[in-house]
């Protein structure tokens, strides 16, 4: 007799703009949400969408019965949050994965992290953990993606491209095949990489040309 098991209630931290494209993941991904936690002081009580602000970030242990999901954009942020309110209290997060979302063979997704709509993985894929795969990306053959990374709406990663811990890949924005963009760097929306990215480098233009280095 084949038992199913029933998915815990979601906790989405972030009660922003992203939270709210989260939580339409989420629903879509047929998932019951709890409520949102945010640190924001005018946020507490209130409702955002139709969902229930619950507390604080640090109330997070409030919901080992819950899985959680952290909607921040910014990848530093995000990882500070996991880092902060998370570590060594073992709570459970969850990997949602919009169902339009295309997901060749040979994809490896760790936890926490978002595919969302359109979406398109073809083959020989490795995403870390708490990356976000905004609306109708597409990440080509081989592509190595690290943790905390954001590709954003309508980005293309092309064959066999790396990108490490906490790369940020702006809207519309197309990296050539065999390109490693290292840890921390950003590319602006619209830019074509066609060159290696140093760590926390900034590239923008067609093609992407340094503009600045975030530390």
């Amino acid at each position: 007799m084949l038992i199913h098991k029933k998915m815990k209630d979601l906790i989405i931290i972030g009660a922003g703009g992203h939270g709210k494209e989260i939580a339409w993941l989420a629903k879509r991904c047929g998932r019951l949400i709890r409520g949102f936690l945010d640190n924001t002081p005018e946020k507490q009580g209130s409702n955002i969408s139709g969902i229930p602000v619950l507390g604080m970030l640090d109330q997070c242990t409030r919901f080992e019965d819950c899985e959680f999901i952290v909607a921040i954009g910014s990848p530093r942020a995000r990882k500070k949050i996991v880092e902060s309110f998370f570590h060594k209290k073992n709570l459970a997060f969850a990997t949602l994965i919009d169902p339009t979302a295309i997901i060749g063979e040979n994809i490896c997704i760790q936890e926490g992290t978002m595919i969302c709509a359109g979406s398109i993985l073809t083959i020989d894929i490795q995403i870390g953990s708490h990356c976000i795969i905004n609306t109708n990306a597409v990440l080509s053959h081989g592509a190595i993606i690290g943790d905390y990374v954001t590709v954003a709406p309508n980005a293309s990663v092309s064959g066999d491209v790396h990108l490490e811990s906490l790369v940020e890949i702006g809207a519309n924005a197309s990296i050539k095949e065999k390109t490693l963009i290292q840890s921390g760097a950003m590319i602006g929306m619209g830019s074509v990489v066609t060159k290696n990215v140093l760590t926390n480098q900034v590239l923008v233009g067609n093609p992407a040309k340094f503009l600045k280095s975030l530390y």
